[in-house]
């Protein structure tokens, strides 16, 4: 008797492993975007969520979910079901670097996200807005020597805020750091010349470069042959980088169905040069890989923010 129940539940545990190693989305999938819509962010999520809505044979939705920089619709995909039903488009800002600079406010530990797929990286770049009298960093550095100038940002612990923070600490000035709810609205503010200076992300650099002043890239090497901050004698380098996560717990079979579909997505030739087109370079990265890069790159920032002496919140 003993032996069939242990035989009958064998055959239970056999039958759930199979349906688990057979998933498939019967329902829609959020993919939730922690930035306002417009931002690099929200074009990247609507770049992949109609192709991946293909191969996963159910619509992937975008929500924009916003506020503190990134940190609230974060902080709701990790405390979401883990059933691969919510998914988030995770970034550097809110992930590796705003848990040193908001330690009071986030209650999520990056690392424990089950990640899915890397997805892209791109560099800042530092515009002035139109009216400002420079034409170049030099120009910029000796003006901010004399006047009181600003920098708008998405957030305190966004790549815009770092960008700023650690250009003032390299060049030895002072800017007034003004926040938004997301990078759109920190660039519309430039755009109506409301502040004086924006480190915008890549993306939106390509489609406002036109009718802003160009000073410099964050990037390590030139981005779209703009000079460096690096080359112009400023050491700064920062870049963005963005991967889909789920929350913590999510079974490995749902993540593995997830990340096939979202690699498949990202090895598109047209969706690899929807990416290129806007600045942005398209990464592909095995889950194992992903995971050890998020680890490490908490405490790569932590010391950057340390070395340019950029406090937390108080």
């Amino acid at each position: 008797m003993k032996r069939s129940i242990w035989l009958f539940a064998a055959i239970l545990a056999l039958g759930a492993t199979a349906v688990q190693a057979q998933w498939n989305p019967t329902r829609p999938i959020k993919l939730v975007v922690p930035y306002p819509p417009g931002g690099g962010s929200d074009v990247a999520a609507r770049m992949i969520s109609e192709s991946a809505a293909k191969k996963l044979g159910q619509p992937v939705v975008v929500e924009n979910r916003t506020g503190a920089g990134g940190v609230v619709g974060t902080d709701a995909v990790f405390r979401a079901e883990p059933d691969g039903y919510t998914l988030l488009l995770g970034s550097s800002d809110a992930m590796t670097i705003a848990p040193h600079l908001q330690p009071e406010l986030i209650k999520y530990k990056s690392e424990e996200f089950a990640v899915v797929a890397l997805v892209n990286q791109f560099p800042t770049v530092m515009v002035a807005r139109s009216g400002l009298a420079v034409k170049s960093l030099a120009d910029f550095i000796a003006l901010a020597k004399t006047a009181k100038l600003s920098y708008s940002s998405w957030g305190n612990g966004s790549l815009g805020h770092v960008s700023g923070e650690s250009f003032k600490a390299a060049a030895k000035i002072e800017l007034l750091n003004v926040p938004y709810q997301g990078a759109a609205p920190a660039a519309q503010a430039v755009l109506a010349g409301q502040v004086d200076v924006m480190f915008m992300p890549g993306p939106l650099w390509i489609s406002f470069k036109d009718r802003l002043i160009t000073l410099a890239s964050s990037s390590p090497t030139r981005f779209e042959n703009v000079p460096t901050l690096t080359e112009q004698g400023v050491p700064v380098v920062v870049e963005v980088w963005q991967a889909i996560v789920a929350p913590p717990k999510t079974p490995q079979p749902v993540i593995d169905r997830l990340y096939k579909a979202f690699s498949e997505v990202m090895a598109e030739p047209a969706v690899k040069a929807k990416f290129e087109s806007m600045g942005s370079v398209p990464l592909y990265s095995t889950q194992a890989a992903l995971a050890s890069f998020i680890q490490t790159d908490l405490p790569k920032w932590k010391k950057m923010l340390a070395d340019s002496d950029i406090k937390p919140e108080k």
